[in-house]
């Protein structure tokens, strides 16, 4: 059962006290307290625009009237508390921190993140709409280390008094726990969905040899490119359509089976658009600056931007022409009204002179906020993707996807690495790779005449 943030709206005037949120705390001065000061949030480390709240939410004091407003159709348990605040913080109510509640030791720190977890399955049940915004969506917001470690322990488990459990170590316990809870509490499709359904994103610039000075990080070789698709396939991924993207998000019931994958292309230059219409069959997404199709694009080069002919011969093809706004600029630097102009005028753009759009948009160097991403709602966009590194799960805010680039200096590891996380090589293997690549065209110097 959703909650019309409006009805909520209409007790508040009428609310003479604060809403408080409290979180949780340990005895002052012991380990535990230590520990929760370094690490409060056990969620991840890629922190989302749209995600939960910074602390766990144990408790919600207030009126008594917004706040029964704001649990209505919820069903009881741990987690409850977390998401009457999340309704709270859409109807625009201002929320502050209490006082914590006071958790005696790592044993009962553990015991209560697991019957949050188990809680938020019957919350999510109730109001697919929080996923977004609880921690039981998070499980794609941490790197591939966390992600091993939760799967890892939802098979072995923890001890459930937590005595083993040293309070070192209670971060990375509470939020094993937590999973836990999810594991016991989900079904087969619904553990499926939130912690092993996900996909990649994967975009290019110029894909034309070799460049112009200063664009090595925007070209990449036509034979580069073919190599980085056929690993692809030998990986066994396959290409996620936009239908199938934005049922994922939409359908609470929706999964994803096998390794899925985007193949993307910001600003639409032509020599792009020509190499991904050869490739149609995965429906590659091109984003293009609308005021400049058929000019040239003055951040990289004057470098030729594809006309409407080609664009619409991408499409019919089987290709996807998406919104990248209509000029390059970064959208939080423009005033509301341009902002509206850039991100409306590049819809109607691509809708006069294309067929009916998905409706997705690619932000300008991956550069958005809050107010840029309200303005894409606004504006009818279905989806957005930012530059952020990362896999997507069904928990990832629509209009903050991830996204991770490919270089022509990417062989086989690099592009396995990047498929398969989501993430940047580490950096001692970008540095050992600098090396390499130093050292051979050192020597390739030396036997040159």
């Amino acid at each position: 059962m959703n909650l019309d943030p409006t009805d909520l709206q209409a007790l508040l005037p009428g609310a003479q006290s604060r809403i408080l949120l409290h979180s949780i705390a340990a005895p002052s001065g012991s380990a535990l307290a230590r520990t929760l000061e370094r690490a409060p949030v056990p969620y991840g480390d890629l922190r989302p625009l749209v995600g939960p709240f910074p602390r766990p939410v144990l408790q919600v004091s207030g009126p008594a009237e917004p706040l029964g407003q704001a649990a209505r159709g919820l069903p009881e348990g741990r987690a409850k508390a977390e998401a009457v605040a999340v309704r709270l913080r859409r109807a625009g109510v201002e929320l502050e921190w209490g006082p914590p509640r006071v958790i005696p030791d790592v044993a009962s720190l553990v015991h209560l993140h697991r019957a949050r977890g188990a809680s938020s399955v019957d919350l999510i049940r109730a109001d697919p709409t929080l996923l977004t915004e609880m921690q039981v969506g998070t499980f794609f917001d941490a790197y591939w280390r966390r992600r091993v470690v939760r799967r890892g322990l939802s098979r072995v488990g923890l001890p459930r008094s937590g005595r083993l459990t040293p309070s070192v170590l209670a971060a990375v316990a509470s939020d094993a726990a937590f999973w836990l809870g999810v594991r016991s509490a989900a079904g087969d499709n619904e553990w499926e969905r939130y912690a092993r359904s996900s996909y990649v994103v994967l975009y290019y610039h110029r894909i034309a040899g070799e460049g112009k000075p200063g664009q090595d990080r925007l070209d990449v070789r036509p034979r580069q490119f073919e190599r980085q698709l056929r690993l692809l396939r030998i990986l066994g991924f396959h290409p996620l359509s936009p239908t199938d993207l934005l049922a994922f998000h939409s359908d609470p019931n929706a999964t994803l089976s096998g390794r899925r994958y985007v193949v993307a292309a910001d600003d639409a230059f032509s020599d792009a658009v020509a190499a991904l219409r050869r490739h149609a069959r995965l429906s590659p997404h091109v984003y293009v600056c609308t005021s400049f199709v058929g000019g040239q694009a003055w951040w990289a080069d004057d470098e030729p931007v594809a006309s409407w002919e080609e664009l619409r011969a991408l499409e019919e093809a089987g290709g996807i022409v998406e919104s990248h706004s209509r000029g390059h600029t970064p959208l939080p630097e423009l005033d509301d009204e341009a902002l509206e102009e850039a991100l409306t005028g590049s819809l109607r753009d691509l809708e006069t002179h294309l067929s009916p759009r998905s409706r997705l948009l690619a932000y300008p160097h991956g550069l958005h906020d809050a107010r840029v991403r309200a303005a894409a709602v606004e504006a009818g966009y279905r989806a957005a993707f930012t530059t952020e590194p990362g896999r997507n799960g069904a928990g990832t805010d629509v209009y903050c996807l991830r996204r991770v680039g490919l270089k022509d200096w990417d062989g086989g590891t690099s592009v396995a690495w990047k498929a398969l996380t989501g993430e940047l090589m580490p950096w001692f293997w970008e540095r050992l790779r600098r090396r390499l690549r130093a050292t051979r065209a050192s020597r390739r110097a030396v036997r040159s005449p």
